[in-house]
C-alpha cells in the first residue's frame, strides 16, 4: 500500500479552518472598534484648531468690511 502525503492535511482541516476563520473575525473587530472608537471621539486637536482657524477668517473678513467702509 502507498501512503499519500496529502491525507495529513485533511486531519488538520478543522484546526486550519478555525485559525483562518479566528484570523479574519480579528482583523474585522479590530477595523470595526477602532472606527466606532474615532468617530465617537474623533481628533480633538485637528476640530480645535479648525474652528480656531475659522474665528481667524471671520475676524480678518470684518476687519476688511470695516476698512472698505
Amino acid at each position: 500500500m502507498r501512503r499519500s502525503s496529502t491525507s495529513s492535511i485533511g486531519a488538520l482541516h478543522p484546526a486550519l479552518f478555525f485559525i483562518f476563520i479566528y484570523g479574519i473575525s480579528l482583523a474585522l473587530a479590530l477595523f470595526v472598534c477602532r472606527t466606532v472608537y474615532y468617530s465617537i471621539n474623533g481628533n480633538g486637536t485637528s476640530n480645535t484648531q479648525s474652528v480656531v482657524e475659522n474665528q481667524k477668517d471671520y475676524t480678518t473678513a470684518s476687519m476688511n468690511m470695516a476698512t472698505l467702509k
